[in-house]
């Protein structure tokens, strides 16, 4: 099924929460996603140097249509959007500003996520297409910069990424972030053993009352 970039940004814009999942989580990205959507984060990147990553994207994608966004991260090339694209991912995110990448992902009906640090490359990946733009890493930016750039540029979507915690991502949205972008601070570390489903929830809870 053809991706619609119109819904995916609806979806992500009704959490404001891009979990981020990366490593080898076993047998528990079912019982992950399950207990993120309960509290209320609708969309979810495997980063695709994961484990089985388009086989995963894959699985998720088709169980959680129309009612959880599913991404591929951490795509460098147009080789890999494409991947992505065939497995059933609906957006991309990128570390990195590259034209090649946000073009394909847009001819593929994909949301663009690409990273960039500074005002000029925010504005180069919008010119190239990406509905939303990853700020990364989110560190050495903090809320001040996303006020900043907001103020000449109020139509962008910003999505800090990198060291959020439920205070911070309070303070983001405060100054306008779109969205915020949270991995282990969220899901926790891979690990095949078992999950906090529990704390992931309860954490995911935090996460997008901070971001109301």
């Amino acid at each position: 099924m053809k991706a619609n970039p119109d819904a995916t940004l609806e979806l992500i814009g009704a959490g404001r929460v891009v979990a981020i999942l990366r490593g080898d989580f076993g047998p528990h990205d079912d019982a992950i996603a399950d207990a993120l959507l309960a509290g209320g984060v609708t969309s979810l990147e495997l980063t695709v140097d994961s484990p089985d990553a388009l086989a995963r994207i894959a699985r998720l994608a088709d169980r959680l249509s129309g009612r959880m966004a599913i991404g591929a991260g951490t795509v460098l090339t147009p080789a890999q959007v494409q991947a992505a694209a065939s497995a059933g991912a609906s957006f991309i995110v990128s570390p990195n500003r590259d034209r090649a990448v946000i073009q394909a992902t847009v001819a593929a009906h994909m949301v663009a996520l690409p990273g960039c640090q500074t005002p000029s490359e925010i504005v180069e990946a919008v010119a190239a297409g990406a509905q939303a733009v990853k700020l990364f890493p989110a560190e050495v930016l903090g809320p001040a910069f996303v006020r900043a750039v907001r103020g000449p540029l109020p139509h962008l979507r910003l999505v800090p990424t990198g060291g959020v915690t439920p205070a911070i991502a309070a303070q983001y949205r405060a100054a306008g972030a779109w969205a915020v972008g949270v991995g282990s601070e969220l899901v926790g570390r891979g690990s095949t053993d078992r999950v906090d489903a529990d704390g992931i929830g309860q954490r995911a809870v935090a996460f997008v009352e901070a971001m109301a």
